[in-house]
């Protein structure tokens, strides 16, 4: 059975125009090659095409590059991505990643209030597609029925009563009760 699974972060330090890169270029490729696609990246051995934002590329003649930084988040995500597939019951070298959700986050603040405009913060989420065991359906066993105990009814009126106040009072009131029988008792001689 296919199942979707996912692994986000929020407020990462990166770009989101790099991460965006990144992404489009892993998307449909396997968990594991995805992560030894950006080792490669980050060693500069293979780069990266920017093909919505290509003003970011820096390689001559090709607008690509080695966003280093990005990779090094996206490689982080992709290992939690394949833990959470694992944890639901799926291989973890079998996981495709299918798509993304990626947005800007919160600009960080300064002293005061105001906001430090050159930080930057990304939010993204990555999804997956894992072959996962269907889990197994519980056997339900037959509830017993309880048989009915009877009440037993006391012989007289005067035990009933005695019963009654036994449930009433706890064994601590009981103990109370009879200092103060005692006590009433000593003082009387």
């Amino acid at each position: 059975m296919l199942t979707k699974v996912s692994a986000n972060r929020e407020g990462m330090g990166i770009s989101l125009k790099h991460t965006h890169e990144i992404m489009v270029a892993i998307t449909n490729k396997n968990a594991t090659k995805a992560t030894e696609y950006l080792k490669n990246v980050q060693s500069q051995k293979n780069f990266v095409p920017y093909k919505r934002y290509p003003s970011k590329g820096h390689k001559a003649g090709v607008p690509a590059g080695y966003p280093v930084k990005a990779s090094k988040y996206v490689i982080e995500i992709l290992n939690e991505l394949r833990f959470n597939a694992k944890a639901i019951g799926g291989d973890a070298d079998k996981v495709t990643v299918s798509g993304f959700d990626l947005g800007r986050g919160a600009y960080p603040r300064m002293k005061g209030g105001g906001t430090y405009k050159q930080g930057k913060r990304t939010n993204l989420r990555i999804f997956g597609m894992v072959e996962a065991e269907k889990p197994k359906e519980k056997e339900e066993k037959p509830i017993k029925a309880v048989e009915e105990e009877k009440p037993i009814e006391p012989a007289t009126k005067e035990e009933k009563i005695v019963d009654t106040k036994k449930d009433i009072l706890t064994s601590g009131e009981e103990k109370l009760i009879e200092a103060a029988a005692e006590s009433t008792e000593i003082e009387g001689k």
